[in-house]
């Protein structure tokens, strides 16, 4: 029903999808309908903001490699993100990739709790492994509800090497980050330098 009423919205340039109970994994193992089906139905699309349990059911079974057709006017990807199951990850970047002209990022990150899942491989976020992803019009990375993963810091030092006007990293902690932890964090982040494509970008890190 929803991709036949979005095939209808040739002009719709708005999408929030929520979903604030667990009602909708009931469905989800049958499930054909992904972002390959949804986002076809609306080349126009400027904000898609889709939640977790709508994020579990698009994703499933993975996505290509990038989008038959391009996010063309896309500017801003709100997701809720769990970054070690891998079909989730593969489907948040494939949707980077296939946004040519994307200003804002937004990652709200959560934990799975439901096994089992396909694990994302420690080395997936290198950014020798993605020479052709390219954000030349990023200028924002929010992240929220980091946990301080060692994938959820990947993440960031891949969108920072491939955007080169960005203009803010915020990141803002789990509860359960510790100080010593956020310490230890912004040291190894000095000791351990890794390229930066934007040398105005000021990298934030906030407590709840």
């Amino acid at each position: 029903m929803l991709q036949q009423f979005l095939s209808n919205c040739p002009l719709l340039e708005f999408i929030s999808l929520n979903e604030h109970q667990k009602a909708i994994d009931s469905v989800a193992g049958g499930n054909t309908f992904t972002f390959v089906n949804l986002l076809p139905c609306v080349p126009l699309i400027q904000v898609l903001n889709i939640r977790e349990y709508y994020m579990k059911y698009l994703c499933i079974g993975g996505m290509p490699h990038k989008l038959p057709t391009s996010l063309a006017h896309l500017k801003d990807l709100v997701l809720d993100v769990c970054l070690v199951e891998q079909n989730e990850i593969s489907s948040a970047l494939c949707l980077i990739r296939s946004s040519p002209v994307l200003e804002r990022i937004v990652f709200q990150m959560f934990d799975n709790d439901k096994l089992p899942v396909r694990q994302t491989p420690a080395n997936f976020l290198d950014p020798e492994g993605y020479p052709d992803l390219k954000l030349d019009h990023l200028e924002m990375l929010e992240m929220y509800n980091y946990s301080n993963l060692p994938l959820e810091m990947e993440f960031v030092k891949l969108i920072m090497a491939k955007s080169p006007v960005l203009k803010k990293v915020r990141i803002e902690l789990n509860d359960n980050v510790s100080v010593d932890e956020e310490l230890k964090m912004l040291r190894d982040l000095v000791r351990l330098p890794f390229p930066w494509a934007s040398h105005s970008a000021n990298l934030i890190f906030v407590r709840p």
